[in-house]
């Protein structure tokens, strides 16, 4: 029986593909990045200078993730809820399991997303310039922390094998999200739909 549920974000509870390509193709716009945008969506789940770093821009950073996270921003209706997010995380809740968010995700843009949800994270972590970001653990340690749970009472919801590179490290359960973006890998378990979960708890 677990007692914490932590949840990557995107993938997982927001499918924000049109979000992040439209934010993606005005960075091509106005920067001197050329890499196409299925390059760049084959890294998420990593901070985004550390995509940037594995694209190999090495220059105007700052002002390249200043952009895309302002179009982002803009782009905000593109993205929506996967089907069933807002029953399954009622339901979690309601039988009184603990849930966070341990993002890649900027904190204001994860803020306004979460704001549409009407239940409880009782700890949301994103990148702060401190911690290194997935597929370093220390997101998801200070997660549990925060909770007050140990990694044996923890689940961490992931879709990218960054996410369950994380979760091995910090010594936690993981489940896949098959409705995500990311390929699992044969020793993970799947979920093949977050309506799965509340019984996976159990």
């Amino acid at each position: 029986m677990k007692r914490l549920v932590l949840f990557d974000l995107d993938g997982v509870l927001l499918h924000s593909q049109e979000n992040m390509r439209q934010a993606w193709d005005v960075v091509l716009k106005k920067t001197s990045v050329n890499r196409p945008f299925e390059d760049y969506f084959a890294l998420i789940g990593r901070p985004f200078k550390d995509i940037m770093s594995f694209l190999g821009v090495t220059q105007d950073i700052e002002r390249i993730e200043k952009i895309y996270m302002t179009a982002s921003f803009d782009f905000l209706s593109q993205a929506t809820f996967f089907p069933g997010v807002r029953e399954t995380l009622a339901e979690i809740q309601r039988r009184g399991f603990k849930m966070g968010v341990v993002t890649s995700k900027d904190a204001p843009r994860t803020k306004a997303v979460l704001s549409q949800l009407d239940v409880h994270f009782v700890t949301v972590q994103c990148p702060n310039g401190k911690l290194r970001g997935k597929p370093a653990p220390d997101h998801l340690l200070v997660a549990m922390a925060e909770a007050g749970e140990d990694p044996c009472d923890s689940l961490f919801i992931g879709d990218m094998v960054t996410d369950w590179e994380c979760a091995k490290r910090a010594g936690v359960d993981y489940a896949h999200a098959g409705w995500g973006y990311g390929e699992a890998l044969p020793s993970m378990s799947i979920l093949n739909s977050i309506s799965e979960l509340p019984n996976h708890l159990s």
